[in-house]
């Protein structure tokens, strides 16, 4: 619409699109500049529980739900609910010919199918892993007691075999764990308990938990602490993981009698811990995959049987907190991940 457009066709321009609303699937309106409802069609009125009559000319934002809808950022499309019911949500600006604005488009979906399939999915997820679980438990606890001679001495070659499959059963195990987390984490159903947690104290803590491990291997762990590093609001348990997982990572892919340095320090609003190693290093081709789920790339210390998850969970539990999860790395000369965590307050 040109700049000369009179107000009697700015009208006839939302009556025609009447319409056009009338013929989408879901729901949808048309507000002006002034941001009114001029219009709005039935699929809207059903999922949002009013009719055309009472909300025509009126404020989006004095509607049922109006508020939250006129909070929405332009251009995104979120989830929310209203009135009971999970909606996704999407804004889009209307422009006219000359590139100038001309009110907004707002969308609706209703997700209740996608909810309920949701649950059918972690339901399924839950037996399933309960239904192997189980026998896994049994047999690496059968394992563990021909290990200790409970059912007779072994020659070496049995405890050999009775090593293996105790072994065997922990992986899987610990594997079927790492699923559970990843789609849960993925699917934002994951319970999460947040809670003032010092980021230096949890880093002193695994920091002693991997003490032996260390200095089996053996490598040079340092730990690096800005004074005075303010709280974070976080999960405890998953804060844990996700430390643990970058922790792991750099020791399981760093050669015996190379470095790992973990850093915590203020950046503006968050904290950054970077975790670095002296180590393999990612191979350029495998760095833009690091973080699809299964993935591993061949590496000289050939590490790592099973999983292919734990980065994947990391960054996740780094986005469930306001953060976020990235790395550097150079084949040969290691590799740096950087994770940010906003702070309490800003």
């Amino acid at each position: 619409m040109s700049a000369s457009a009179t107000q009697t066709e700015r009208e006839h321009l939302f009556a025609t699109s009447a319409s056009v609303l009338r013929a989408l699937p879901g729901g949808a309106l048309l507000i002006d500049l002034a941001g009114k409802v001029r219009q709005i069609n039935a699929r809207a009125e059903q999922l949002l529980g009013v009719e055309a009559g009472q909300v025509i000319d009126l404020p989006l934002a004095n509607m049922p739900g109006g508020e939250q809808l006129a909070a929405i950022e332009r251009g995104a499309g979120v989830a929310c609910e209203l009135g009971g019911r999970p909606l996704g949500v999407q804004i889009q600006p209307l422009i006219d010919e000359e590139g100038k604005p001309e009110g907004e488009l707002l969308l609706l979906r209703d997700l209740s199918e996608d909810v309920e399939a949701q649950r059918r999915q972690y339901e399924y997820l839950n037996r399933a892993l309960h239904d192997v679980r189980v026998p896994l438990q049994a047999i690496g606890g059968a394992a563990e007691g021909l290990m200790r001679g409970w059912f007779g001495p072994l020659n070496d070659e049995q405890l050999e075999f009775a090593t293996m499959i105790k072994e065997n059963a922990s992986h899987q195990g610990a594997l079927f764990s790492l699923i559970y987390d990843a789609y849960t984490l993925s699917n934002d159903i994951a319970h999460m308990h947040p809670e003032l947690i010092s980021v230096a104290g949890v880093l002193h803590e695994i920091e002693h938990e991997r003490e032996k491990h260390v200095a089996a291997r053996p490598l040079t762990l340092s730990v690096e602490l800005e004074d005075g590093l303010p709280n974070i609001a976080a999960d405890r348990t998953r804060l844990r993981q996700l430390l643990l997982i970058l922790l792991d990572n750099a020791l399981r892919y760093t050669y015996p009698g190379g470095a790992v340095t973990v850093r915590a320090s203020r950046a503006g609003d968050a904290i950054r811990v970077d975790v670095a190693d002296t180590g393999v290093g990612i191979r350029a081709a495998d760095q833009p995959k690091i973080f699809t789920p299964f993935f591993r790339g061949d590496n000289p210390l050939k590490e790592g049987r099973y999983g292919g998850l734990n980065l994947l969970i990391a960054r996740q539990i780094a986005h469930l907190h306001g953060g976020d999860l990235t790395f550097t790395s150079a084949e040969g000369a290691g590799s740096t991940f950087s994770l940010t965590l906003p702070v309490v307050g800003g």
